[in-house]
């Protein structure tokens, strides 16, 4: 009679001294992921700038409540902060324009969203604007005979002091379109005097529109005047 040969694993197993191993736990699902949507510019221009601010579109419905603080402080109420609350889509905030803070703002999360048993249901992810304060061009002008007068007035929103002032000694570029084109072209560089005007006189042979552009800097926001025909 032929013996049958027994392995010594299987020998173990029989006596019950390996367990067997149990079936792996599924994978525990990832947390979602709310984007912060924000105007990517601020233009600060009066005492109160009101925005909107949005939770993005891959925000998960059920968000109850979701915070983001932002650095430097820029919301007025409550200061610094974005407050989505009551299963809110879109908030309302407003910067002041005494102190504004001037550069790139970045919007943190302050915790996670969560819905409403305050059990979190998304992760936040930041977001950034750039904060500057605005700038005004107004154009007007006169045309008697061939000559036409542009008198152009600048000013800027001065945050240190929460005011708009004119713009002195700023140089801009004057710009025409001829009727029926769609090109815009330089015409000249003005500098504006000491209470932020200057007049050009100019000698077209027809109807022509006209514009300013005022170039910005690190702390003003660029700007074109509303377009006038002379």
């Amino acid at each position: 009679m032929k013996l049958r040969t027994i392995t010594p694993a299987a020998a173990l197993v029989a006596a019950g001294l390996i367990a067997t191993q149990p079936a792996q736990a599924a994978p525990q699902q990832a947390t979602a992921t709310c984007s912060l949507v924000v105007p990517s510019r601020l233009s600060i221009g009066a005492a109160s700038n009101n925005f909107v601010a949005k939770l993005g579109s891959n925000c998960p419905a059920t968000i109850n409540t979701a915070v983001w603080k932002s650095t430097p402080a820029a919301t007025l109420y409550p200061e610094g902060r974005l407050q989505f609350l009551n299963h809110a889509r879109e908030v309302s905030f407003t910067v002041s324009g005494a102190g504004a803070p001037i550069g790139t703002v970045t919007w943190k999360p302050a915790g996670g969203a969560t819905d409403f048993n305050g059990i979190k249901v998304a992760d936040l992810s930041g977001a950034t604007s750039v904060s500057k304060a605005a700038s005004v061009a107004a154009l007007t002008g006169g045309r008697k005979g061939s000559r036409a007068a542009l008198l152009t007035t600048v000013s800027y929103w001065r945050t240190t002091t929460g005011r708009s002032v004119r713009w002195a000694n700023k140089q801009v570029l004057i710009q025409y379109q001829d009727i029926g084109t769609t090109t815009w072209k330089g015409l000249a560089y003005v500098t504006t005097n000491s209470v932020g005007q200057v007049t050009y006189n100019y000698y077209p042979n027809r109807t022509r529109r006209y514009r300013v552009y005022v170039p910005g800097t690190s702390s003003i926001w660029n700007i074109f005047s509303p377009v006038i025909s002379r």
